[in-house]
């Protein structure tokens, strides 16, 4: 989207905004009036507006007298409106610019949009990144923050929300309409991006078991009960937040509105909107859907500080907010259950960020436009786990607690709080980060031995899929496990060598650095002997197999597929159902690239992979109710891809005869998604059409 940045020589400070909908022609009406206060000479007004009819345009001055306007109007293709003055206004000058416009309600998810429900419609808002200015003339970018009034005109039987509480509401005739006027409170300093309002039939549910209210809010064909866990989620982890981050969330209340058909969700202040797909936990959800529904609400509601208290200035660190809401969301489920959130992290966002930052679509963190992929919301996170654990974690938090207490209701940027955590540690954080943040991609550490001398020497390069460039020098800070302790080195050169104590090392303790490392070949069998010995941590195995991996895939080292493989039996015995995740994606992958060779290739790993899997799949047994949330996912997934075990086929089979037969109890919720996989793979047109009213009524 092309967009003009906008002058800071003027600022807004308050809008009073008035919308009315029409859902039956999908428009709307309405008029705002903008405060604003002048920094500099200014004689043009701009504001960004985009897909809007502006129907008139006047500005006052404080004295309510009119300023005179030599001309106005609108450039779609920069999506602004100017307002150019007959005379020139001097810095500290105040205006009131008014404004009428009517617009069309959109369809696709952005701006105000309508959702069909069930033969009625719902309307909310989704502006993130730019798009309040198709709902209103603003000034749209995230550095001007400004409290805002919200009135609504809409019909009484429906329910309204917005980001503060219903200040009053009254019955007026509007356009030959029965409709209610609904006024709100004014926000706090907000940017445009997270004004919300919601229009439907809803039921809600309350919580107080935090100082505030919190509500769960749906169309009236969801059964409202199952937002009870959602809730439970949410006042557990603002209470959290607010111990930890020694700052109240600024918020007057707090509602979680279920949008279907939703992707994702939105942090809006005080109106956070969410996939009804994950909002709902029932009786017959999995472990893996309470643990998605619990990570949405601790990452949305982290972001009512991370973003919302304190704004970035502006789009170019975008990647900030979600990195420190991911982080927060990561360290409050250490306190939500036994689950090791950490572990999960370094399995699954580490590997898709390093897996998206070494293809060509690779991109820096900071920079223009608001990617929404892994690199935004995993490597981000990623690089400040590897900050945390380079200045300490006390340290670190010491630094979060500052930044946000520093620039709370306003703007704070990267570099702010570098500066922060550089007083705090002594370092120059700033210098550090800078590689990380404004270059793509991540280095490969590739080792060469020397027995004789008891050394290790580094080599760093760019790690680019089948490639490697070693243009770019990362400053990479070393923990590297031996058998005599953690020894940490920086690598800020292209070679070093370094002498390593024992006999035993593993780079990477803990994976807390974003890069891969390449063994020698003649390595791989001394880090098999210490798993089959258990006396590497998790992170540590999961990092083996995932760098062993990518390295065997790209083809740009010694590593073949073959060593990969002859690396993996090291874990027959292995306990750790991350780990297991892990080597259950490796061996997918693996399939899937002997998808058009022999057959007898393709029996054999499949036969490797049955064997691999046997013993843990026999040590783990049936499915339990007083399972724990890993505990269930680890037999799922081992039920799932048993490589074709004929007794889990047989389990399968049986369970989903008992299920269509009308025994639903029959099908436990972990394994349901596993049990219609393996039944559709082996069966025929008879299973797909009972499978398919089945999928429709438990998966939507």
């Amino acid at each position: 989207m092309e967009s003009q940045i906008l002058s800071r020589s003027v600022e807004p400070e308050h809008y009073d905004l008035r919308i009315e909908p029409y859902t039956d022609t999908a428009t709307f009406s309405g008029s705002v009036t903008i405060e604003v206060k002048v920094h500099e000479l200014t004689t043009v007004i701009i504001l960004n507006a985009h897909k809007l009819a502006i129907r008139s345009t006047a500005l006052y001055d404080n004295q309510g007298d009119p300023i005179e306007v030599s001309d106005a109007g609108g450039v779609s293709t920069l999506q602004t409106f100017s307002i150019i003055l007959e005379q020139a206004l001097p810095p500290g000058s105040r205006l009131f610019v008014h404004q009428t416009f009517s617009g069309f309600i959109d369809k696709s998810g952005v701006g105000l949009h309508a959702t069909e429900v069930h033969g009625s419609q719902m309307l909310s808002t989704f502006f993130e990144p730019m798009h309040a200015r198709t709902v209103f003339p603003c000034f749209d970018e995230p550095c001007f923050k400004a409290t805002f009034a919200v009135t609504l005109a809409v019909p009484h039987h429906l329910t309204y929300l917005s980001n503060m509480p219903i200040k009053s509401q009254s019955d007026s005739l509007i356009a030959h309409r029965d409709k209610k006027t609904v006024v709100f409170h004014h926000t706090p300093q907000i940017p445009t991006y997270l004004l919300a309002f919601a229009v439907g039939e809803f039921n809600f549910l309350e919580c107080h078991d935090f100082r505030i209210p919190i509500r769960a809010y749906a169309p009236l064909n969801y059964d409202i009960e199952h937002c009870k866990y959602a809730l439970e989620i949410a006042s557990r982890v603002l209470a959290i937040y607010e111990e930890t981050f020694k700052l109240d969330c600024g918020l007057e209340k707090l509602d979680i509105l279920a949008v279907p058909g939703m992707v994702g969700a939105m942090e809006n202040c005080g109106l956070v909107t969410v996939s009804s797909a994950v909002l709902f936990v029932g009786p017959d959800s999995s472990a893996a859907e309470k643990l998605s529904c619990a990570q949405l609400i601790a990452h949305e509601i982290g972001h009512q500080w991370f973003g919302n208290l304190v704004t970035m200035s502006s789009w170019e660190n975008f990647w900030l907010k979600e990195a420190l809401a991911d982080w927060a969301e990561i360290m409050v489920q250490e306190r939500l259950s036994d689950y090791l959130p950490w572990q999960d992290f370094v399995l699954e966002k580490i590997q898709k960020a390093l897996s998206f930052d070494s293809s060509r679509f690779s991109h820096a963190l900071a920079g223009r436009g608001t990617h929404l992929d892994a690199i935004t919301y995993g490597k981000g996170v990623s690089v400040m786990r590897m900050l945390a654990g380079f200045v300490g974690k006390d340290a670190f938090l010491q630094g979060i607690r500052r930044f946000l207490q520093q620039n709370a209701y306003g703007n704070g940027d990267p570099e702010d709080l570098w500066e922060v955590l550089s007083q705090i540690s002594g370092t120059d954080i700033a210098a550090a980060m800078q590689i990380w943040t404004d270059v793509p991609g991540h280095p490969v550490v590739s080792i060469e031995e020397d027995d004789t001398e008891g050394t290790i020497t580094l080599v760093q390069s760019r790690f680019c899929g089948r490639e490697t460039e070693s243009t770019t020098l990362y400053p990479v800070n070393l923990e590297i496990l031996t058998d005599k302790g953690i020894l940490r080195e920086c690598l800020d050169e292209y070679t070093k060598a370094i002498k390593i104590p024992g006999t035993f090392y593993k780079l990477n303790a803990g994976q807390m650095g974003f890069y891969r490392v390449a063994y020698p070949v003649s390595r791989l069998e001394k880090l098999g002997e210490e798993v089959r010995k258990g006396t590497l941590p998790v992170e540590d195995r999961i990092g083996l197999v995932c760098d062993i991996a990518a390295l065997a895939f790209a083809g740009n080292t010694d590593l073949r597929t073959s060593h990969l493989l002859n690396f993996l039996q090291n874990f027959e015995d292995e306990a750790s159902f991350l780990v297991w995740k892990a080597i259950i994606a490796t061996l997918r992958e693996v399939s899937k690239r002997l998808l058009f060779e022999d057959h007898v290739i393709r029996t054999a790993f499949m036969e490797f992979q049955r064997s691999l899997i046997q013993r843990c799949l026999c040590r783990k047994g049936n499915l339990n109710e007083n399972d724990d949330i890993d505990e269930s996912r680890f037999k799922a997934l081992m039920f799932g891809d048993s490589g074709g075990d004929e007794k889990v086929v047989a389990a399968a089979e049986s369970t989903f005869e008992n299920f269509v037969t009308g025994d639903g109890k029959m099908l436990d919720p972990n394994v349901r998604a596993e049990v219609f996989e393996i039944v559709l793979r082996r069966g025929g047109k008879k299973e797909a059409r009972i499978l398919d009213p089945q999928m429709e009524q438990h998966f939507g």
